[in-house]
């Protein structure tokens, strides 16, 4: 018996689908971009004048022309600093990757691991790659030996050393702020 590829039944499906549509739904789906590429085990690294900036791989990666976009399933990010170091790793159920401007931005479950052992959750982040910055409007956990910060937005280098929470910020630290008096 001959197996009929999966490819058959999905352009099968398609077929179905777009056949019981009314007209205008039969345009809405047409214009529907399909990946022009499916890549397994998809890796690329990103440089700036021969200095990686940072690596990535994932489990999957489907490429749009049109959008001019890589979506990735399961990426792990690995961020460089200046003498080649990993600064930090990120991990997260799917990212999108811009070809044009080569930012970044992950979705679910987003945890960000640096060298120092500083863990950042959150549910979405963007990496700016220009700026050299991450940025979310999410809620945000940041854990360290040093206590647990929790807040909503945050705006910080790869590496989490300058971190800024945009809003309801709360957590517990061994620091503490002493007022000089005068």
């Amino acid at each position: 018996m001959r197996k009929i590829p999966w490819s058959v039944f999905w352009m099968f499906g398609c077929v179905l689908l777009l056949g019981s549509c009314s007209g205008e739904e039969r345009e809405k789906v047409a214009e529907e971009e399909l990946p022009s590429q499916i890549v397994d085990n998809f890796q690329m690294q990103e440089s700036k004048s021969g200095k990686a900036l940072y690596f990535l791989q994932g489990r999957r990666a489907f490429y749009y022309d049109k959008r001019s976009e890589i979506v990735v399933l399961d990426p792990h990010i690995t961020f460089y600093g200046r003498g080649k170091e990993v600064t930090s790793e990120a991990v997260c159920d799917s990212g999108v990757i811009s070809n044009r401007t080569s930012d970044l931005v992950a979705y679910g479950h987003v945890v960000v691991t640096t060298s120092d052992s500083t863990i950042l959750y959150t549910d979405s982040l963007a990496w700016f790659n220009r700026r050299a910055k991450i940025e979310t409007d999410a809620e945000v956990t940041i854990a360290s030996g040093e206590g647990t910060i929790k807040g909503k937005g945050l705006i910080s280098d790869a590496d989490l050393n300058r971190i800024e929470i945009k809003e309801e910020v709360s957590g517990t630290t061994p620091f503490s702020i002493d007022e000089e008096s005068e």
